[in-house]
């Protein structure tokens, strides 16, 4: 029965199943029919037609990090490309081959040998393919852009198993398309090309926290999309509250006595009780942040683009909706900057349509055991009911599965357009989830 499929194969039953279903988000529960790591483009497209053969639906998943576990399925053939994770540094170019399963971790380290800065993410074991074809965020991205605009090609495994390679010559439209709308919808990309923007030795890391400081919540919201109209594009910041305080985190190209002055209204909040600004090296403040994450944990998760300062009643009603939090701690309503370098680009420019917001605002909520589950998941959907009506759009990798209108909420004025991309290269969708763009005219 599973004659043609290549790479490794990993069934219900095998002794490794049970920890290849499982996802990021340990809340997701599904259990696949099969599991294809992928070792090379070939085995993906063996995969693909193997699944069409069979009447099996797909699901691609690379780091398995989606929030809503669009990367699996009970039932369904679970093509991983977590294995494919070469890395090519071309020094002279200035650009990177980097493939589909490649971890951050592992592309800051390779890429920090030849002094390069990168805007990618925070989490280090996020994979890059899932980051940059949802546009792709972090804590450069004012400086250098999202991390979708430095791809400049791309090769991907097609419904029909061949490989088509995307770039500003070839396939053009595919290529706009992956930037910012590309998960799951088109094909399976193995490999990215990124141009490199800039060499960089040191930059300032900031970390900025109020614990046990309830009063400084309200000086954090009402402060944050203020400061962040005239901020200097050299920093991009992190930050939120949780139920007893606030927190920042950022970094600036540039040395700690001009990032002192950039902060300063927020450091003018009363009783701060964390102020770290260090010039470090890039690669020191990129492992400074990624340790602060934790393993696999179950959680729910949004965000929602924001544009303009919050009126009084909308602080009061975030406050409200914070000290209504089932945690003291692993509940918070969290912030990520744009502007800057994002608004370089117009919003016609790549599949990312929201480059005029100002941040994304989100609610999330982790647990421990399945009896916690309900309440945590009910307090973020009380969150983002009352985020939507502030908000204008949603970030695709932040997906959230109960979104009214997912494909307008995600893609706004280029639905149409994307609907027919994805008629042009997967007519049959056989690349489908659960919010996946639907071919034109359905």
């Amino acid at each position: 029965m599973f004659e043609g499929l290549t790479g490794h194969v990993v069934l219900p039953g095998d002794c490794q199943y049970a920890q290849a279903r499982r996802e990021w988000n340990k809340a997701v529960n599904k259990f696949p029919s099969v599991i294809v790591y992928c070792y090379e483009p070939g085995d993906v497209a063996n995969a693909i037609l193997w699944s069409r053969r069979q009447g099996i639906p797909l699901r691609l998943r690379s780091g398995g990090h989606n929030y809503e576990g669009y990367s699996t399925g009970t039932g369904k053939l679970v093509i991983d490309t977590s294995c494919m994770n070469r890395i090519y540094v071309d020094n002279n170019n200035d650009t990177v081959n980097v493939q589909a399963g490649t971890r951050l971790a592992q592309l800051y380290e390779a890429l920090s040998h030849y002094g390069y800065a990168f805007p990618g993410g925070t989490c280090p074991t996020v994979a890059i393919a899932g980051l940059v074809l949802g546009g792709g965020i972090g804590l450069s991205t004012r400086y250098l852009g999202l991390t979708a605009d430095s791809l400049i090609e791309t090769n991907m495994v097609d419904a029909g198993g061949n490989t088509v390679t995307a770039n500003n010559c070839h396939h053009s439209d595919l290529l706009w398309a992956l930037k910012g709308a590309g998960g799951g919808n088109f094909g399976v990309v193995t490999s990215y090309k990124f141009a490199l923007k800039r060499k960089v030795n040191k930059i300032t890391l900031i970390k900025l926290e109020w614990s046990d400081n309830i009063p400084a919540r309200r000086d954090f919201l009402r402060i944050w999309p203020v400061w962040l109209e005239t901020l200097d594009r050299r920093m991009s910041a992190f930050g939120g509250i949780y139920k007893r305080g606030a927190w920042l985190y950022a970094f600036f190209y540039g040395r700690a006595d001009a990032a002192e002055y950039i902060l300063s209204p927020l450091l003018a909040i009363p009783g701060i009780t964390l102020r770290q600004l260090e010039y470090v090296d890039f690669i020191e403040a990129i492992n400074s942040i990624s340790a602060t994450y934790s393993g696999p944990e179950a959680f729910k998760s949004t965000g929602r683009f924001m544009q303009g300062p919050l009126l009084p009643d909308q602080v009061d009603t975030l406050l409200n909706i914070m000290d209504n939090a089932p945690s003291e701690a692993s509940s918070y309503l969290s912030v990520y900057s744009l502007g800057g370098a994002v608004r370089d680009k117009n919003e016609e420019d790549t599949a990312f349509y929201y480059r005029n917001a100002d941040y994304i605002l989100g609610a999330s909520s982790t647990w421990k055991t399945e009896q916690e589950a309900p309440v945590h998941s009910r307090w973020v959907a009380n969150a983002f009911q009352y985020i939507y009506t502030i908000s204008v759009g949603s970030y695709i990798n932040f997906p959230y599965g109960a979104l009214p209108n997912y494909q307008r909420a995600y893609y706004g004025n280029h639905v149409l357009r994307l609907q027919n991309i994805k008629q042009k290269y997967d007519p049959d969708s056989v690349f489908s989830f659960p919010q996946s763009i639907k071919t034109a005219g359905i």
